[in-house]
C-alpha cells in the first residue's frame, strides 16, 4: 500500500470517528486558583463574570487543607472536632463561600477539588530530612476524612452561620440573625495530581524502591468517599484521579506514570493481573486476591463518577503521540480508558469511567522564553485539542489552565530557567493584555487533515462556547483562496445542542483558509488547509 493511500485512509477514517464518536454535551472548565482563591470578592466576582462570558460551564477549585485547618505548622492537632466547619473558623471559610456565591450568581457550576498540601500534625515524618515535603508527607486517611466531612456539611445547601446585628432596642444586647443556607456544591474530585511528588510523598520508598503514592491515595479516596456518602452528597459527581500526564525513574519524590498509577492503584501488576504475596503486600494490598472484598473495602475505586486527569504536552501539539506507552497526555487518553475498563474487568465491573479533563494548556512565549510557544501557535492547539476530546465519547469535560498567567519566582534571576517556573499557560498576560487564544477559546475550528489531496473531504469542527440555551445557531463555514483576501460562503450549518458542537465534511479543491462565522457573535480565527497532488 503506497504511503498517500496510507495518509487518505488514515485522514477518512478521523473524519468518520470525529462524526460517529462525539460528544456534544461536553463541558468547559475553568481552573485559576490565583484568580478565585486568593482574592477579593469583588475580584473574584469580576472573574466569574468573564469566565461565562468566554463560555465555560464550570469552574475548578482546589480547597486546600492546609489553608483552611487551625495550626497548620504544629505537629499536635488542636482540640476540638475537625468534622465541625466552626471548628475551622469562619473567616477562614470566606473564600470558599464567595466563590460558590458569585458562580451561582453567574450561572456557573463548581467542582471542588479536596487536596493537600496537609497540616503538619496529619502527616508522617519525612525521610532523608526532606523538610521540603513535610505538608505532603503521607497524610492521614482519617483525619483528610474528618477534614472532607467539614467540607461536605458546609458546602451540603442547608448549612447556616449566623451574625450579631444591633437591636431594635435602645441598650439591648445584640441580636442573633441566621443567614441563608450556603449554596450547595454536587461536583467533587480527590486530591491534586497524586501521581506527583509535589503534592503527595513519598512516591516510591523501600529497598529496592516500590511505588507508595497509590497506597497512600487509596487511603485517602476511602476517607473522602465515606465522609461525602456521609454528608448527602452521595448522589453527586465524584471523581477520582486529577492525575498528572507523565512520570520519571523511580525515587522518593519522583511521580509515577499515570498508566502505572492506576494499576498499583487497583493492586494489579504491568499485565494488568492481581498482585500478590510479599508484592502485594509491599504496596499496601491484599497478600491474597479477592475480588468482592477488594471492591467492598474500596467503594470510592468503583462507585465514582469519573476519572480526572491533566493531559498536558506542553510544547508538543495536541496529537503527538506519547514516548512512554504509561504516559498520558491527550493523544493517549485511548490507553488511559482501556487501562481503567480492563483494571474494573479484574473486578467483575463493567462499568467504563467518563475522564474528565479538569486541566490543559500551553504557556507562551512571551512571557516565557523556556517552554513557550508563540500567542498563535497557543490558540491553533488549544482548538485543535478542543476537536480531539470532543470526538472521544469518554471525555466529559475540557478544561483549560489558566484564566489570567502567573508571576516569575522573583527568587530566581530572569536568566535562570527557574524564573520562569510558574505557568503561563493563560489566556491574559499577566499585564491584562489578551492572548489570540482569549476570542478563540470562544469560537474554536478545526480542520483536518491539514494536507490532503485534490478533491479528497475535510472535516471542519467548530464550537460556539457562548451558546446559551440550546436553541439553534445558524452559522457560515467560510473560504478564502491561499492568495485572495475575499471570504466565500462553504457552507451552512444549523447547530442544535446546548454547547454549540457541529461538524462538517467540505470537499477541498484548492489551498486555502477556513472560519467559521457565527453571525453577531464573530468569527472564528482562520484555519489553513494545502491541497497538494
Amino acid at each position: 500500500m503506497t504511503r498517500v493511500v496510507v495518509v487518505a485512509l488514515v485522514a477518512l477514517f478521523f473524519v468518520n470517528v470525529g462524526v460517529a464518536a462525539a460528544s456534544s454535551k461536553q463541558e468547559s472548565i475553568l481552573m485559576d486558583d490565583s484568580e478565585f482563591v486568593y482574592q477579593d470578592a469583588q475580584h473574584v466576582d469580576a472573574r466569574m463574570a468573564e469566565a461565562k462570558a468566554l463560555g465555560f460551564d464550570r469552574v475548578r477549585v482546589s480547597v486546600y487543607w492546609r489553608l483552611l485547618a487551625p495550626n497548620p505548622d504544629s505537629k499536635t492537632k488542636p482540640a476540638g472536632d475537625a468534622t465541625d466547619p466552626a471548628w475551622y473558623g469562619q473567616g477562614k471559610w470566606d473564600r470558599y463561600d464567595n466563590i460558590v456565591k458569585s458562580a451561582a450568581r453567574h450561572g456557573l457550576g463548581v467542582l471542588f477539588t479536596l487536596t493537600g498540601p496537609s497540616p503538619l500534625w496529619v502527616t508522617g515524618t519525612p525521610k532523608q530530612g526532606r523538610s521540603d515535603v513535610a505538608d505532603t508527607w503521607n497524610p492521614n486517611a482519617a483525619a483528610f476524612r474528618d477534614f472532607v466531612t467539614a467540607v461536605g456539611r458546609r458546602y451540603s445547601g442547608t448549612y447556616q452561620t449566623a451574625h450579631q446585628q444591633p437591636n431594635a432596642v435602645p441598650l439591648l444586647p445584640p441580636t442573633t440573625v441566621q443567614d441563608p443556607p450556603v449554596p450547595r456544591v454536587d461536583h467533587w474530585s480527590i486530591w491534586n495530581e497524586p501521581n506527583h511528588g509535589g503534592w503527595l510523598t513519598p512516591q516510591w520508598d523501600g529497598k529496592p524502591l516500590v511505588p507508595q503514592s497509590p497506597r497512600i491515595y487509596r487511603g485517602l479516596v476511602d476517607g473522602a468517599w465515606s465522609a461525602l456518602q456521609s454528608t448527602g452528597h452521595g448522589g453527586d459527581t465524584i471523581l477520582i484521579g486529577e492525575t498528572a500526564p507523565a512520570g520519571l525513574n523511580p525515587g522518593l519524590t519522583r511521580g509515577l506514570h499515570p498508566l502505572r498509577f492506576i494499576r498499583e492503584l487497583y493492586c494489579l501488576g504491568s499485565k494488568l493481573h492481581p498482585l500478590k504475596g510479599r508484592t502485594a503486600s509491599a504496596r499496601g494490598c491484599p497478600a491474597k486476591f479477592n475480588r468482592s472484598a477488594f471492591v467492598a473495602a474500596h467503594p470510592g475505586l468503583f462507585g465514582a463518577s469519573g476519572w480526572a486527569h491533566h493531559p498536558y504536552s506542553l510544547t508538543t501539539a495536541p496529537r503527538t503521540r506519547d514516548r512512554n506507552r504509561d504516559d498520558a497526555t491527550l493523544s493517549g487518553i485511548p490507553r488511559l480508558t482501556r487501562t481503567l475498563d480492563r483494571a474494573f474487568r479484574v473486578y467483575g465491573r463493567s462499568k467504563k469511567l467518563p475522564v474528565w479533563l479538569t486541566e490543559y494548556g500551553y504557556q507562551t512565549d512571551p512571557p516565557d522564553p523556556t517552554i513557550g510557544v508563540g500567542f498563535g501557535r497557543q490558540a491553533a492547539w488549544l482548538d485543535d485539542a478542543t476537536y480531539l476530546a470532543y470526538r472521544n465519547p469518554r471525555i466529559a469535560s475540557f478544561a483549560q489552565f489558566l484564566l489570567v498567567d502567573d508571576g516569575p519566582l522573583k527568587q530566581y534571576k530572569p536568566r535562570d530557567p527557574r524564573y520562569w517556573g510558574t505557568f503561563q499557560s493563560g489566556l491574559v498576560t499577566l499585564q491584562g493584555k489578551h492572548k489570540s487564544a482569549y476570542e478563540s477559546f470562544k469560537r474554536p475550528i478545526s480542520v483536518s487533515p491539514g494536507r490532503v489531496r485534490p478533491g479528497r473531504k475535510v472535516l471542519v469542527f467548530g464550537q460556539l462556547r457562548t451558546a446559551a440555551d440550546g436553541a439553534p445557531l445558524t452559522a457560515q463555514v467560510q473560504f478564502q483562496r491561499r492568495g485572495s483576501k475575499k471570504w466565500t460562503r462553504a457552507a451552512v450549518v444549523t447547530v442544535r445542542n446546548a454547547r454549540g458542537f457541529f461538524t462538517r465534511r467540505l470537499t477541498a479543491r484548492r489551498s486555502g483558509s477556513y472560519r467559521i462565522s457565527w453571525g453577531s457573535a464573530g468569527t472564528s480565527r482562520a484555519a489553513a488547509v494545502t491541497v497538494r497532488r
